[in-house]
């Protein structure tokens, strides 16, 4: 949480960054632990050359490879928009915490270090007055190029308006996401008390927004491209310490017995492979009990 905050620090003072660069609209927060040279590159690229200013913070950790900061200190010498702060913690949510700190922007962003954005992305989203911004996504494999256009998400507000819970709500709403940070500080930013697990960022968070009346707009463009890859990411850790993680959330929002039954399978169904993978898993499942259906339906008329 804000309050609760570890120190940090940034390899140039503030002063000096703020002096020698333009005014910025958004902060977009990058945070890193370890990540593909190639990949963390594209990332910081992406959303240093928006096409509305910004200041990019990437949060690193002790256990950040030579390699990955060697790529940020090259970045940084041809753009005086880029801060990189450290924590000492390792931890997701903390790491997310130093970045939204350390935001000279009212509007922040948020970025993962292997994913990247579209250059309109901050341009379309802080045209819109809301606490939470949500866009659509496009997934690619590993290669950045092959697009899997079958799971490619556009929200509507006529969806999103029809949902009955906020945690349907908070479910509905996705990355790319443009938050007012005084609404980030009212809810004491990222929760570091759940522990380093998928739905820090895109879910807890967004619920506990919505839980405090945040306003809500979506840009029903596809802002966001994530990099759907087998390797290093939270939602590829074993699945039952991602239940257990969800578990934690859904006690905090107040929610157990059999409302939680019905609401984990919906989430853990994607844990522990990648997008893609798990998409094509419970289609093919669907498929089967559509099949199922018919079977037994076509024996009942017999």
């Amino acid at each position: 949480m804000f309050t609760l905050r570890c120190q940090y620090r940034t390899f140039a003072s503030r002063g000096v960054v703020e002096s020698s660069r333009q005014p910025v609209k958004c902060s977009i927060v990058i945070p890193l632990l370890i990540q593909n040279d190639r990949w963390l590159e594209h990332s910081v690229i992406s959303a240093l050359r928006q096409t509305a200013p910004c200041e990019v913070i990437v949060v690193f950790s002790s256990k950040s490879p030579q390699s990955n900061l060697e790529v940020l200190r090259a970045l940084r010498e041809s753009s005086n928009n880029l801060i990189l702060a450290s924590d000492d913690t390792g931890g997701f949510p903390a790491a997310l915490n130093v970045g939204f700190e350390t935001a000279s922007a009212d509007r922040i962003g948020m970025l993962m270090s292997d994913d990247w954005l579209d250059p309109r992305a901050v341009e379309l989203c802080i045209a819109q007055d809301a606490d939470i911004v949500s866009t659509g996504h496009t997934f690619f494999a590993a290669d950045g190029v092959t697009a899997f256009r079958e799971i490619d998400w556009t929200p509507t507000w006529e969806r999103y308006e029809g949902l009955p819970t906020l945690e349907r709500k908070a479910s509905f709403l996705k990355h790319f996401f443009l938050l007012r940070k005084s609404m980030l500080q009212e809810i004491g930013g990222a929760d570091e008390s759940l522990g380093n697990l998928a739905g820090i960022d895109d879910y807890d968070m967004i619920w506990t927004m919505l839980e405090h009346r945040a306003t809500v707009a979506l840009v029903a463009e596809s802002l966001y491209n994530f990099r759907d890859h087998g390797g290093e990411r939270l939602t590829l850790k074993d699945p039952q310490e991602s239940i257990r993680g969800l578990e934690r959330i859904l006690r905090k929002h107040g929610i157990g017995g059999d409302e939680a039954a019905r609401i984990i399978p919906r989430h853990s169904r994607w844990y522990g492979m990648p997008v893609n993978e798990a998409y094509r898993k419970i289609n093919a499942g669907n498929q089967l009990l559509a099949n199922d259906k018919e079977s037994r339906v076509r024996s009942r008329s017999e």
